[in-house]
């Protein structure tokens, strides 16, 4: 019995870091994910970058270029032209409802710890990215910027209830 103790105790002792490191993992991942939205969508509305983290004016051109291909790793099964949203919005599934467009639509995004595992990658070839191309020093002024980051899009990166696969579908689709 004692022994059977130890061993769980063990277990639970390793397990629990790993399971605290995968969450800040995808914590990160959405922080950075809301970040180079919000950035984008300001950017686009307004020709500026607010709350710039540091970057000069002859490094905006290469600044905006890498969020807009970080955009696209991050949203590439549930952009405007994703399959996802392709489906939601064709014209000859209007017959099903709502629901059912939406359960079909998100369906045909990678499994749930498929999805986890790409945001996680993607945040961190992003963050690597930034510190080779931008220096540490900006790295670390958008790693504090990004927690405050809003946005009206989010990653798919937990479980949805069916109002809320709405919601998201209908935020991604626009």
């Amino acid at each position: 019995m004692n022994a059977r103790y130890l061993f769980l105790i063990f277990l639970v002792t390793i397990a629990f870091p790993l399971h605290s490191h995968s969450q800040s993992s995808i914590e990160s991942a959405e922080a950075s994910f809301r970040y180079v939205h919000s950035t984008l969508s300001t950017f686009r509305d307004t020709g500026r970058l607010v709350n710039n983290p540091g970057v000069d004016g002859s490094d905006l051109e290469a600044f905006i270029e890498l969020l807009d291909f970080y955009y696209e790793q991050f949203s590439s099964g549930f952009n405007s032209d994703s399959a996802m949203c392709r489906f939601y919005r064709d014209p000859d599934n209007g017959r099903m409802t709502i629901e059912e467009r939406a359960e079909i639509s998100f369906s045909l995004l990678r499994e749930l710890p498929d999805r986890i595992e790409r945001y996680i990658t993607v945040d961190e070839d992003f963050q690597n990215e930034l510190a080779d191309e931008f220096g540490t020093f900006l790295l670390d002024n958008i790693n504090q910027i990004k927690i405050d980051s809003l946005s009206n899009q989010q990653l798919p990166s937990s479980e949805f209830d069916e109002a809320a696969v709405i919601s998201f579908i209908d935020s991604a689709c626009i």
